[in-house]
């Protein structure tokens, strides 16, 4: 570093959200999306899916493209919470996103930057995949950790009826909505017109 402490803001507990989230929904299936707010604060609510933001930092100005040792240990902690909880095992999750397909190619298209391998870690709560997304901004300005919550057909999609109409309407619909999806946010975040 330069001399320059570097900044490190905590935001919210991403393991609060994912109880608050499997707490909502509760044990069974259900097919209603949560309040968004109802789980944990700050969210970016898009409706179908959420972003929680967790944590940002400074991003190093020496010029080193490593990341924020203090962000990467939250990361580290809340993935093995987790694997613990959720599913997995110290070497991978439940699942795992792919940068080049479905939600995992929309988050790299956006710009955010998978850590270690080419993927990101993933857990199912009844109906929602919840994707751990550690990432820089375009302006190299800001590292930032969050819980992105998404319908979980859009980072893996099993067909109920494989072969008919209605199952590709289905997958069409899913596809559409997932491309749509707005991934980016910034912090601080804006606060909507009231």
């Amino acid at each position: 570093m330069t001399g320059v402490e570097q900044e490190m803001h905590r935001i919210s507990d991403g393991l609060s959200i994912l109880n608050a989230l499997e707490r909502v929904l509760g044990r069974r299936f259900s097919d209603r999306t949560p309040q968004w707010a109802d789980l944990g604060f700050p969210v970016i609510d898009r409706g179908k899916y959420a972003i929680f933001p967790l944590a940002v930092a400074r991003t190093r100005e020496d010029g080193d493209r490593g990341w924020d040792e203090r962000l990467l240990n939250v990361r580290l902690s809340l993935a093995r919470d987790c694997v613990h909880f959720y599913g997995g095992d110290d070497f991978h999750a439940e699942m795992e996103l792919d940068a080049e397909d479905g939600y995992g190619r929309r988050l790299a298209d956006a710009g955010a930057a998978g850590t270690g391998t080419p993927w990101w870690s993933l857990w199912a709560i009844e109906r929602f995949g919840v994707v751990l997304v550690h990432s820089v901004d375009q302006q190299h300005t800001w590292e930032t950790l969050a819980l992105h919550i998404v319908p979980k057909d859009w980072v893996s999609y099993r067909p109920v009826n494989s072969g008919t109409k209605r199952e590709a309407s289905r997958y069409r619909r899913i596809i559409k909505e997932r491309n749509a999806a707005d991934v980016v946010w910034s912090w601080p975040l804006s606060v909507p017109d009231e």
